[in-house]
């Protein structure tokens, strides 16, 4: 379900295929959602015409199922407007905290929240030692990977926000738009059909992602992103050359995770040459990244937690 979808802003004034990587808040537009061999090579790829069609959907080797949704995104600040392919990770497990106390949940308005088994049987709002979760109760489970893909399809979609920050507090929108995901169990099927009719109802927005790139032991490099940060397409750099929001969460997620090697950057997007702001996976940490090239040849490190 979706409801006050809008046209994605412009900023005032003013990919797979190659072997480039990017790092820095870049603007992206939605081409297809998990895209066959026969859309691949029509946006470049050169497939065989026998070859296996792309895999969105795995096992670990416990037999838990995933699935890979995946964007494939034209970005759109280079001359050349690279193809890249956003992937997010699900299952159709609900998300528990570490001890299975609590479980995440979500409204129609894609606000989520940490309930205790209690308060959700009960349908009743979460609360925290500061109040209560700013959450309707319309809420239901969130699924693993659930929120990472609402938030990215909230702010492609540029759904109307619940609330605003204005004059120094937070307002209630008059018609706040709702955006829910009704048929998960088909997404981790790797029936995205519904993803892609919510993409067709703005067929021609956009959306501000942080990119960044990951390096591991053997100094091989992966092309990934920031899955739980996205920027709305009318953000513009402040005076300091950054996006606040992308600052914001990179500084959240170094003082987290100090010494991971990762690098992200809140200024727009570039080429990558050398490391930025450096920040790395913790194996007990819900992944924020996606690095598909790297799950692809590490199969058992798939993000089962996130």
């Amino acid at each position: 379900m979706i409801s006050n979808s809008n046209v994605s802003k412009e900023p005032s004034e003013g990919n797979f295929i190659d072997v480039k990587k990017y790092i820095g808040v870049g603007t992206v537009h939605v081409l297809a959602v998990n895209p066959d061999n026969k859309t691949l090579r029509n946006y470049g790829w050169n497939i065989p015409e026998d070859a296996d069609e792309p895999q969105y959907v795995y096992s670990d080797d416990n037999g838990k199922p995933s699935a890979r949704v995946r964007f494939l995104v034209q970005v759109q600040e280079f001359e050349d407007k690279p193809i890249v392919g956003l992937d997010f990770w699900v299952r159709p497990d609900v998300h528990l905290n570490g001890d299975g106390t609590k479980c995440e949940i979500v409204d129609s308005y894609c606000r989520t929240a940490w309930g205790t088994k209690e308060e959700v049987k009960a349908h009743s709002i979460p609360q925290y030692a500061n109040g209560s979760a700013s959450i309707s109760s319309d809420y239901k489970p969130c699924h693993i990977g659930e929120s990472s893909l609402l938030n990215f399809l909230k702010m492609y979609l540029n759904i109307t926000p619940f609330n605003i920050y204005k004059d120094g507090a937070w307002v209630t929108t008059k018609n706040p738009g709702q955006l829910t995901i009704e048929n998960w169990k088909a997404i981790c099927s790797g029936n995205v059909k519904e993803l892609r009719e919510y993409v067709a109802t703005q067929p021609d927005n956009k959306v501000k992602v942080v990119f960044g790139v990951r390096t591991n032991e053997e100094n091989k490099s992966y092309q990934t992103f920031m899955t739980d940060t996205f920027i709305s397409n009318g953000a513009r750099p402040d005076t300091t050359g950054e996006y606040k929001t992308a600052r914001k969460a990179i500084d959240s997620l170094l003082a987290r995770r100090p010494d991971t090697p990762v690098s992200f950057s809140a200024a727009p997007i570039k080429e990558w040459k050398v490391s930025a702001t450096e920040v790395k996976e913790n194996d007990d940490m819900p992944s924020m990244f996606c690095d598909d090239e790297y799950f692809k040849e590490n199969p058992s490190d798939l993000p089962f937690g996130m």
